[in-house]
């Protein structure tokens, strides 16, 4: 008994091991819902004293089968409570130094609660324990004598569980635990009267098996973000680009008219982004022709010395003067005329 459970570890072991070398990530940890899980494998039955008259001692065991079902929910941060039941059935082949036939068996129902840890991959390892009741049913028959074992007994039973589980999708896992399994103070009826007690009904078993999870929500992949519409460039407001700049007779300073509309129209060139003002400035004939092109000259740098204090850059400015030559409104030669003493402003 000792060398197959030793040998049964080892194999425990080796296949937690395999386990640990798979591959990315799924899900590691039961997803939140209700879940079945089928389990089945190897049973270890340590069963201790079964006493009867003068037999006592050990039963000599053979190992054996367990199978197991069990319906529960997971909350989705670890924990997990369930519902299982289950059936375990071992050979018989000495009770207290006499040779015997026969099963030791039991049916229980127990009701579990166990963590899951998360590793952030496939494998989740976890822990339980469950209480409830088992139903032991020895059939054993003693060679040599009249004496036969059996009938049932119900019995206060509990168990601890360690395991892991490998998730291949997001719904199913494959599962391999270790179960001790322990009903106490048993007893049994004998057919040529009395009863048989039975101190303890212990097992160790491995088992292997499938977790399938209901109702998983499967996360819809993103839908793909359509393409940034081009972005809208507004277009500079419309301003006007004609101005014209009226001054006193025989003068180049700026009205204070004139410094008003000088500076509209540097505040409309920038707001509209120019990068180009014309001024061009102009006489009347009321002067000689040398002089009224310097006056007009003059009065050019008068306008575009105010644009610059307005913020204009002087890059932006090309200055022109006419003199005479360019009259609003003809007239003879030496008239003063109010319209042809001005600064024409154009914004390009």
């Amino acid at each position: 008994m000792r060398a197959t459970r030793s040998t049964l570890c080892a194999l425990f072991g080796a296949v937690l091991a395999a386990l640990g070398m798979t591959g990315p990530p799924a899900a590691a940890q039961t997803p939140e819902g209700f879940y079945v899980g089928l389990n089945g494998g190897l049973n270890l039955n340590d069963s201790g004293d079964f006493d009867f008259r003068t037999l006592g001692g050990d039963l000599d065991v053979d190992p054996g089968f367990v199978g197991l079902g069990a319906l529960g929910y997971a909350f989705g941060n670890g924990l997990r409570v369930e519902l299982e039941g289950g059936y375990r059935q071992n050979g018989v082949t000495e009770w207290s130094g006499q040779d015997v036939d026969g099963t030791l068996s039991a049916w229980h129902t127990m009701a579990n609660a166990l963590y899951d840890f998360n590793l952030g991959a496939r494998l989740s390892p976890y822990v339980g324990a469950g209480v409830g009741a088992a139903f032991v049913s020895p059939d054993i028959d003693v060679s040599g004598t009249p004496v036969s074992v059996d009938g049932t007994d119900v019995a206060f039973a509990y168990q601890a569980i360690a395991g892991i589980g490998y998730s291949v999708t997001d719904e199913l896992a494959l599962t391999m635990d270790y179960r001790f399994f322990h009903a106490l103070d048993l007893e049994h009826d004998v057919n040529i009267g009395g009863t048989a007690t039975h101190d303890n009904y212990m097992n160790h078993a491995i088992t292997a098996g499938l977790r399938y999870a209901f109702g998983t929500p499967h996360t819809p992949k993103p839908l793909p973000l359509p393409d940034p519409a081009p972005a809208v460039v507004a277009a500079p407001p419309e301003v006007p680009t004609s101005y014209l700049v009226f001054f006193d007779f025989d003068s180049a300073s700026l009205t204070n008219e004139a410094a008003r509309i000088v500076d509209t129209a540097a505040g409309n060139a920038q707001r509209a982004s120019k990068t180009r003002i014309e001024v061009t400035g102009h006489a009347d004939r009321s002067g000689g022709a040398r002089y009224n092109m310097v006056l007009s000259q003059r009065r050019a740098e008068a306008v575009m010395q105010r644009l610059v204090a307005q913020g204009i850059p002087m890059a932006q400015i090309a200055v022109f003067a006419q003199g005479e030559s360019q009259p609003l409104i003809p007239t003879a030669d030496g008239m003063r005329e109010a319209q042809n003493r001005r600064v024409e402003i154009i914004l390009l």
